[in-house]
């Protein structure tokens, strides 16, 4: 099924929507790879057999209640280092749409894709990118959001049902998800890359908080002071302020 959205200006103008997939990055990165998709492609799955989360990790989903959809970006002169500001405005875009379109006040943004309810997750974002002479040259992002779900393996997992307790249109709220992430990344193309950080520090998880980490066999608690200009994570100890990567740390429980 093909659809588009009206409301954007180049972003979802071709949507497919598939009964199933195996993974819509999977999917949407090999079509960018055969050139046989354009910029602000969107592929929308209701179901994933075998969706795919950071870190490796599997993003198991029930057929028929969630959003799952890739899209496909070909930013301009954005170089790697520089990717994480798409998973930031991805997320800003997610938060936007929770709070505007279904008026929900307790989302947050948790370091460095979970998507937050309430202080338990809802959502998650993956990017992948093709590099070609050190510049991106396509982007998939990736978003997975539980909407309708009610019944979870982990109690620190849920949903816009499970917080609402009635079921989201689906479709409606992807639509507002598409035209707020055009508008942060029409911003990043702007030049605006600041503006976007300091958007993000408003709704991050435990920004200003003391929380324990975990880097290599070392454990320590620290203040989250919030990301630095390459996107790592930055944290107060007693003794100085640390910067971490993605893969350098870890939150403790």
């Amino acid at each position: 099924m093909h659809k588009y959205f009206a409301k954007t200006l180049f972003l979802a103008k071709k949507i497919e929507f598939l009964p199933e997939c195996q993974s819509t990055n999977d999917e949407l990165m090999r079509r960018a790879r055969q050139g046989t998709v354009s910029e602000g492609f969107l592929l929308w799955a209701d179901h994933q057999t075998g969706g795919k989360g950071q870190r490796g990790n599997t993003w198991v989903s029930p057929k028929g209640q969630n959003l799952l959809f890739s899209l496909l970006l070909k930013p301009r002169k954005l170089l790697p280092k520089e990717a994480y500001l798409i998973n930031v405005l991805a997320g800003l875009a997610v938060h936007e749409a929770l709070e505007k379109f279904l008026d929900l006040k307790n989302v947050s943004l948790k370091w460095p894709n979970d998507i937050y309810l309430g202080g338990k997750k809802a959502g998650g974002i993956l990017l992948e990118a093709g590099v070609t002479n050190s510049t991106i040259d396509k982007l998939v992002i990736g978003i997975g959001l539980n909407v309708n779900q009610t019944d979870f393996e982990l109690d620190t997992a849920t949903s816009l049902k499970g917080v609402m307790g009635y079921d989201v249109n689906r479709e409606e709220l992807l639509e507002q998800i598409i035209c707020a992430l055009e508008r942060y990344y029409l911003l990043l193309n702007a030049g605006s890359k600041d503006t976007i950080l300091r958007k993000y520090h408003d709704v991050m998880m435990w920004r200003g908080e003391v929380h324990w980490f975990r880097s290599g066999d070392e454990d320590f608690a620290g203040e989250i002071i919030g990301i630095d200009q390459q996107g790592r994570l930055v944290v107060k100890t007693n003794e100085q302020t640390r910067r971490f990567e993605v893969k350098e740390i870890s939150f403790v429980r």
